[in-house]
């Protein structure tokens, strides 16, 4: 299990429902943005400490919120997101002042994919698509999964032993008569 699994108070699990895994979005596609943040905040610092720019010398302090929010912003709206995967359903919460919360059980999906480009895979991040009946496409986008191979083939387990637990309708001669 990861280490956000003892943070899912959002989830109400039914009797017989337990968590499997739960966790957040890795934090690898965040890092150019609070790489740009962070330099941003060093260039305005250190060009307000040159002093030889034309114009007043704090103009270039102006960069340092900027720079913070640029920084600040990719980093909570990964912490804001959440990921679990319990015994019966697939539940995401993301928001960081407002909450969504999207659940789907396994009795609702149909397939699940990952996906991974080839930094994804030296980084060990992806996505995870989940396909409900009904819909025709995508229900559920987990983007930035880590492990995303190892997340999907626990979704896989779990539909396997949905379907496994569903009982096959009566044969033709033990239904009953109207």
């Amino acid at each position: 299990m990861s280490s956000a699994a003892g943070s899912v108070e959002w989830v109400h699990l039914t009797g017989d429902e337990r968590v499997l895994w739960a966790g957040t979005p890795s934090t690898y596609p965040a890092l150019p943005a609070v790489a740009v943040g962070f330099g941003l905040c060093i260039a305005g610092v250190w060009l307000s400490r040159l002093g030889s720019l034309p114009g007043p010398s704090w103009l270039p302090l102006v960069s340092v919120p900027i720079g913070l929010c640029i920084g600040s912003w990719a980093y909570l709206t990964r912490w804001s997101t959440r990921y679990v995967f319990t015994t019966k359903a697939v539940y995401e919460k993301t928001g960081l002042f407002s909450r969504t919360v999207t659940q789907v059980r396994f009795d609702r999906v149909q397939n699940t994919s990952f996906d991974q480009s080839t930094v994804e895979r030296l980084l060990s991040y992806g996505d995870i698509a989940v396909y409900t009946a009904g819909t025709g496409g995508v229900n559920l986008a987990l983007r930035d999964v880590p492990d995303p191979k190892r997340v999907n083939a626990l979704v896989t387990t779990c539909l396997s032993n949905v379907a496994g637990s569903t009982t096959d309708p009566p044969a033709a001669d033990e239904r009953p008569t109207l």
